[in-house]
């Protein structure tokens, strides 16, 4: 499902900042020239400046949600669709209740009519009518400039092939090259092993022929947490259950890796 699969996300504060700026400037300019929802009868000699005013709110609005965003994605290390959709939804929707205030108090300065009833009304007219369209081309403006960030990142990355390791399989030239930090865990299934590992932040699998107490020899920083399983401690985030039902909950993926009772002792002192 859509929803459920790895979204790039990028910390950088330049690359929220611009789209915060670019949202900003898109918003005054639609109520500016464009006069959307009866903008147009509002007479001021400082109208311009006041509907600047929504512009600020978005930028503000946007960055401060990043702000939480950023915390929530280093500390989990995942970022699905459905964070990605729940964010700027968030942020949209505390924008409009902020720009509803800043509406009745600041530009019809008329507080006393800060009822329930016409904060719904209002909500309602200005999301269906102004939100939606603000939420997609916060969507839109978001992936563009994720995509432009990883490949400029990918420009000033440095060679990495002297960093990477490669694990042999049982036949002569069966040989994979991977970064050992980027591998999440290893799971062996009969004669062959599941390698599965991050690369541009999208997880992949690669099948070896060999067997798992071989590929623990070539991969020193894995721990053993079953007779299947091999970890990379780095990417565990929870050990959940006792010795005799303990799972791990690994970044990146949705499915729980099981620790036997043999290895519990060790990956709990791992982990701690």
């Amino acid at each position: 499902m859509l929803l459920n699969k790895s979204c790039p996300y990028s910390i950088s504060f330049r690359y929220h900042f611009l789209i915060a700026a670019i949202l900003g400037i898109i918003v005054v300019f639609i109520i500016v020239f464009l006069h959307p929802l009866g903008s147009n009868n509002f007479t001021s000699p400082f109208k311009t400046l006041y509907f600047t005013g929504y512009g600020v709110i978005i930028f503000f609005t946007y960055l401060i949600a990043v702000i939480f965003s950023n915390g929530y994605y280093l500390r989990f290390k995942i970022w699905k669709w459905i964070e990605e959709l729940i964010f700027c939804l968030f942020f949209i929707i505390i924008a409009i209740i902020i720009a509803f205030f800043y509406t009745e108090v600041i530009i019809n300065k008329t507080p006393e009519r800060l009822t329930l009833i016409l904060f719904l009304n209002w909500f309602k007219m200005v999301f269906l009518g102004f939100g939606v369209i603000m939420f997609v081309v916060t969507v839109l403006l978001r992936s563009y400039y994720k995509s432009m960030n990883n490949v400029m990142s990918e420009k000033r990355k440095p060679p990495v092939e002297q960093s990477k390791i490669k694990l042999k399989g049982t036949l002569k030239k069966e040989l994979f090259s991977v970064e050992e930090t980027s591998i999440v865990y290893v799971r062996s299934e009969d004669n062959y092993v599941y390698i599965y590992y991050v690369e541009e932040e999208l997880l992949k699998e690669k099948m070896l022929r060999n067997t798992l107490t071989n590929i623990e020899k070539q991969l020193s920083s894995l721990i053993k947490a079953h007779r299947s399983y091999l970890i990379n401690p780095d990417f565990i985030i929870l050990l959940k259950g006792n010795a005799q039902n303990a799972k791990l909950q690994l970044k990146n993926i949705e499915d729980y890796i099981p620790v036997s009772k043999t290895y519990f002792t060790s990956v709990k002192n791992t982990i701690n």
